[in-house]
């Protein structure tokens, strides 16, 4: 029946627009327009706040609230407890319940790391076109279910509940209870859902040690089981600032890189419980070499792609202006020829490189470089929403680089000298100093070789 109120509205409908706030902000806002408004939510808090809830977080919202609630256990407590009591605990609910401010502002936040984890994922194996998550619904509920599983199970086995002194002096018989209670807290789900966890753990990994070379880690493989514990969240941070230094600071976990042996408490985080899961269950284990998107994703966009110059097969690995910010260029890589070896070019070259490469700033700068192409040249026809493979990029970028650092120079009050009949190729340049500062080799050659 409609209410006898001002609003020409049935409570039904009012309870309908309210399950359709986006954010629990929005539905307070709402809530506080009328008294109706007001009336119809104290009827129906908990179904009205867990349709909101879903309109935050998706789908995914029993594993989310589930991280939301857990009972972490401390150092000690975690200790003594049976694996089996700490896997149960505050299990999944699929039920309308009261969510307190706390919980609230816990899952937008959740939900936000979630949406930049999953924008990750969608571009490296998804579709290399796009910078925001264009997974289907059905693959995006995967993701975010095992996605929200996983931080619960990392924030369960911290990376930072013990020094590296307590792990280097743990026995083995403390070790294995760790190893029991993880196997527990992963075997609580059914055969798919550990699929699709084993799935997203895999890229987790992959995505850490792109970063994680061998000149940043002496034992990359190590570091990166110790970065796995940091979860979703920590992915997100070193996919962002691409480098895992302040990430470790951040967590508390820098102790656990001083040394370059093993970590026997985390090393096979996740692949060892897997593994004893695979074993009990008389499982047939994933391959090695199965990509990261198997059990996830029902589709990849451009898995065929090749090079729009020269036909290179390359798939999700050609680059686009959504992905070449991501490129690992080094600053010489780009100067033209003997350039590389003019040192008045090259100093002050490096220095306006070093805010470039490797920022958020790179992407859009390879998107400019092709504003310089000359109309009807060698590089006519090539287009920024094109695919490239790496090889035929970095030729584009290496013959536009230097004539966007020409510009450069010229806007910040440099004077060209005279050019060098040679330009780019001049051999002289690279050892003659005051042929260096005299003539101008930042220009196409006129004549041949000097």
């Amino acid at each position: 029946m409609r209410a006898l109120s001002a609003l020409p509205l049935d409570d039904d409908i009012i309870d309908r627009i309210l399950t359709f706030c986006p954010t629990f902000s929005t539905l307070q806002a709402v809530i506080l327009v009328c008294k109706d408004f007001h009336r119809v939510f104290e009827s129906h808090p908990k179904s009205i706040t867990r349709a909101v809830a879903y309109n935050v977080v998706g789908p995914a919202l029993p594993s989310a609230l589930r991280v939301v609630r857990y009972p972490y256990p401390d150092k000690d407590e975690a200790a003594d407890m049976d694996a089996l009591t700490l896997a149960n605990a505050c299990p999944e609910e699929h039920g309308a319940n009261v969510l307190t401010a706390a919980e609230k502002e816990r899952l937008r936040d959740l939900a936000q790391t979630i949406q930049s984890f999953e924008n990750i994922y969608s571009l490296t194996n998804k579709d290399r076109t796009s910078k925001t998550s264009v997974l289907t619904q059905d693959e995006s509920f995967r993701f975010r279910n095992a996605a929200y599983r996983i931080m619960l199970y990392c924030n369960i086995f911290p990376g930072n509940r013990y020094t590296i002194q307590e792990i280097e002096d743990m026995d083995d018989e403390t070790l294995q209870k760790i190893h029991q209670q993880r196997t527990a807290v992963l075997n609580v789900y059914d055969n798919d859902e550990v699929l699709e966890l084993h799935s997203v753990a895999k890229f987790m990994r992959s995505t850490l040690e792109e970063v994680m070379t061998e000149e940043a880690q002496a034992n990359p493989s190590t570091a990166a089981d110790i970065m796995l514990s940091l979860g979703p969240d920590g992915v997100v941070q070193v996919w962002q600032d691409r480098d895992i230094y302040d990430v470790q600071s951040n967590h508390d976990i820098e102790e656990m890189f001083q040394d370059d042996d093993e970590n026997k408490l985390f090393v096979n985080y996740f692949s060892l419980p897997l593994e004893n899961i695979w074993t009990k269950r008389n499982m047939k284990p994933p391959k090695n070499d199965e990509p990261v998107s198997k059990y996830i994703l029902d589709e990849v966009i451009g898995a065929n792609d090749t090079c729009s110059q020269c036909a290179t097969p390359g798939g999700l690995k050609l680059l686009t202006e959504a992905n070449w910010d991501r490129m690992h260029i080094w600053p010489h890589q780009l100067l033209m020829n003997r350039l590389k070896a003019n040192t008045m070019v090259t100093f002050p070259y490096s220095t306006m490189m070093n805010g470039v490469l490797g920022t958020e700033k790179q992407g859009p700068w390879i998107t400019g470089l092709f504003a310089l192409r000359e109309a009807g040249g060698e590089w006519d026809g090539w287009e920024q929403d094109k695919s490239y493979c790496q090889a035929c990029l970095l030729k584009f970028l290496e013959d536009h680089t230097w004539r966007w650092f020409l510009q450069e120079q010229l806007k910040s009050g440099w004077t060209a000298p005279e050019n060098c009949w040679y330009g780019y190729n001049c051999n002289t340049q690279t050892h003659n100093t005051r042929h260096a500062q005299t003539k101008n080799h930042l220009c196409v050659p006129t004549r041949g070789h000097a």
